[in-house]
């Protein structure tokens, strides 16, 4: 029986990842958390509320409690022009 030391020794013709394996995940995972970090901050200066060309944002038009429904106020969106890329 051969001692354990010997069974996990490195032979010649293994190769390891060493330092320079190291320093690349490293490096990879520093970008990671800066990129994650980067989008982090764009993503909460997102504003998310639709605007309507009127300038009334969508929770405006579906009504307040002054009688006007959400589909009343909707019926318009049927005459605006599609917005996409001004291909026609």
């Amino acid at each position: 029986m051969t001692p354990i030391a010997l069974q996990f020794a490195l032979e010649d013709d293994k190769v390891a990842p060493g330092l320079l394996g190291f320093t690349v995940v490293a490096v990879i995972a520093a970008a990671t958390w800066f990129l994650l970090r980067s989008m982090t901050k764009q993503l909460k200066r997102v504003d998310f509320e639709e605007k309507t060309p009127d300038g009334t944002t969508a929770t405006d038009r579906s009504g307040d409690g002054d009688g006007e429904t959400g589909d009343a106020a909707n019926s318009d969106a049927d005459h605006r022009e599609p917005q996409g890329n001004g291909a026609k």
